[in-house]
């Protein structure tokens, strides 16, 4: 059964609620339509995080994650997010970039390669953006 974009965007949201509550932070969701998916509560503060994951690769073994909002014109995520979350589900692994880091619109991340020097290797299952340091 091929899983909709809806649902799938359901389970990565549980997948970071999880691994969120495993270290220890505690995430509220918000109770009206937000730009950010949590308000995380963690040791460095609060910080308002986006989920996003992808379940494919391309030819290049690459995950594509979009980082982008809006249905019609898309336009970068903004300075309302502290945190994308990115969530690679055939490897089982997040990225944690902060925005202050000005991702790019499409991300590709090389997940399946332990070798890679793709430049956001360095926020592979790097959670310190909730402890206030890197």
């Amino acid at each position: 059964m091929k899983l909709n974009s809806i649902v799938l965007g359901a389970l990565y949201e549980s997948e970071f609620e999880a691994e969120a509550l495993r270290r220890g932070f505690v995430p509220h969701r918000p109770a009206y339509p937000a730009p950010w998916d949590f308000l995380v509560d963690c040791p460095k503060g609060i910080l308002k995080v986006q989920v996003k994951g992808t379940s494919a690769s391309d030819q290049d073994n690459s995950f594509k994650i979009m980082t982008s909002v809006g249905s019609k014109k898309k336009r970068a995520i903004g300075e309302e997010i502290d945190v994308i979350a990115c969530w690679v589900d055939p490897v089982r692994v997040w990225y944690l970039i902060p925005t202050s880091s000005k991702p790019s619109v499409t991300i590709r991340l090389f997940a399946a390669n332990p070798r890679s020097s793709s430049k956001y290797e360095k926020y592979r299952e790097n959670w310190s953006p909730f402890y206030g340091h890197g």
